[in-house]
């Protein structure tokens, strides 16, 4: 296991007190061309939330890194280029990224239709991907043989949704989703639910550029009644539907799926917050408790980094990535491939992400928490 006190440890070490002077060897190959990681996400348009929160956490990562001596004395590089969220624009970027031969790996992608687009031409290249934020089902999957995820799926976060409401006797479940996701998430909560004994009783479908579904989406939840609600869908859609039907419907569990940004919609909502949950695939950024997230903490004051569950993300996926860089054979893409397949457990201090030749998906980490009126998130 690869604990905290190994990465300071080392030459290429990652604490943020590695601000002493260099030692001579990585003085003499600082100079040395560096390790290019590229990524395509929304750095502008209604996601751009979540691509530049996924690119401050990596870069806040490589910071630490870099200031520590690099790999084997090699700065670690990201190369971000702008999806705006949309699929063919992150196909074109990954044209790119993968025929630019500098550009060893692929990092940080955003949403669904990004995330798996680039996974699929990331096989197909022969480039590892590590680290998208999305949990979608075919990251997890052969499609998607040279991705390597540091968050749980989907899948994952369903299960301990469900789990925990049918403990408190809930049966009947409504499902608001993305429209465009509907035939891969709909499937995955019935098969769910079908395993623990609940039900699902009605779905509504949301539009992920905007409110434009809204209105027939609530006109079906309120003809429905659910016992709980499980929301999968991002900020465009949610903030409008949320502030139309939390108020009115404030003894009604509703979780949200952690493909959002919450600090944005919890600003948005207000007081109509109140009530409305959340599952999370890393630690509260408040729990400095974990060596992880007190180091990204400091980091992030230090760059001036926005603190968000989605930036920590990135920070996590950061050193994810530079981990299977030390490990690998070689600067080459089949390396950190190789590389990153004897990443066996780096530990986070909440949990150990785990890869190997077989194993891809590095984590299965889910907490659930709830917005107060007075406390914040509990």
């Amino acid at each position: 296991m690869i604990k905290r006190r190994t990465f300071l440890a080392r030459g290429t070490g990652w604490g943020i007190a590695a601000g002493v002077a260099a030692p001579l060897w990585v003085q003499t190959t600082a100079a040395a061309a560096p390790l290019v990681v590229g990524q395509s996400a929304a750095l502008t348009g209604p996601q751009a939330g979540f691509g530049t929160a996924m690119r401050d956490g990596i870069l806040a990562a490589l910071h630490s890194v870099n200031r520590a001596g690099g790999v084997d004395g090699r700065r670690v590089q990201l190369l971000s280029l702008d999806d705006q969220g949309d699929k063919a624009k992150t196909e074109a970027n990954t044209e790119l990224l993968t025929a630019n031969r500098q550009v060893i790996g692929l990092t940080g992608y955003t949403t669904r239709p990004c995330s798996e687009a680039g996974a699929v031409m990331a096989a197909k290249e022969g480039i590892a991907l590590v680290g998208a934020f999305s949990g979608t089902p075919l990251l997890y999957g052969d499609k998607a043989g040279t991705t390597f995820t540091t968050r749980a799926s989907y899948e994952r976060e369903l299960e301990a949704i469900v789990h925990h409401y049918r403990q408190l006797g809930v049966s009947n479940f409504g499902f608001v989703h993305l429209e465009d996701a509907r035939a891969t998430n709909v499937p995955l909560l019935e098969k769910i639910l079908a395993q623990q004994g609940g039900k699902l009783v009605v779905t509504a479908g949301v539009d992920r550029k905007g409110p434009s579904l809204n209105a027939a989406a609530l006109k079906t939840l309120d003809q429905a009644k659910p016992e709980m609600l499980i929301i999968l869908a991002n900020n465009a859609p949610l903030t409008t539907l949320l502030r139309d039907y939390a108020p009115r419907t404030l003894v009604l569990p509703k979780m949200v799926i952690s493909f959002v940004d919450r600090e944005k919609l919890l600003a948005d909502l207000g007081a109509d917050a109140a009530g409305v949950g959340f599952s999370v695939v890393v630690p509260e950024y408040t729990r400095e408790k974990y060596w992880v997230v007190r180091e990204f903490v400091a980091i992030a004051r230090e760059l001036k980094t926005t603190v968000t569950p989605v930036s920590l993300e990135g920070f996590i996926t950061g050193l994810a990535l530079a981990e299977g860089l030390k490990q690998s054979r070689g600067e080459t893409r089949a390396g950190l491939i190789d590389g990153m397949g004897h990443v066996g457990a780096l530990d986070l201090g909440y949990t150990n992400l785990r890869y190997s030749r077989s194993e891809r998906s590095g984590s299965r980490f889910v907490d659930l928490s709830l917005a107060s009126r007075t406390a914040g998130i509990v």
